[in-house]
């Protein structure tokens, strides 16, 4: 059985919090209309705590990042279950065009 996955280009963002000694990483984006979705990272073509990491290391760096993922809906609103993840390179917004 094949599964194709969706592209995307998002700029994640990150929410941390800590509970009983424990850190909890929360991850989301936004997208067009403006819709948020909650990511969850899942393990396939990446392991989850290496998707995670570079989720929420591009969403310190303001960075974007490609992500092959499927879209569910969930009691929590919709979601984007992400199994592989490319950081982009930072573009450079104040250098000029010839």
């Amino acid at each position: 059985m094949q599964v194709q996955f969706n592209t995307r280009t998002i700029l994640p963002s990150v929410y941390r919090t800590e509970k009983d000694g424990k850190e909890k990483v929360y991850l989301s984006t936004t997208v067009f209309s403006p819709q948020r979705y909650n990511l969850s990272p899942a393990a396939g073509v990446m392991p989850v705590e290496q998707i995670e990491a570079v989720l929420a290391e591009c969403a310190d760096n303001a960075q974007e990042v490609e992500i092959q993922f499927v879209e569910s809906q969930t009691k929590f609103g919709a979601q984007m279950q992400i199994f592989s993840v490319k950081p982009l390179a930072k573009k450079n917004i104040m250098e000029s065009k010839p």
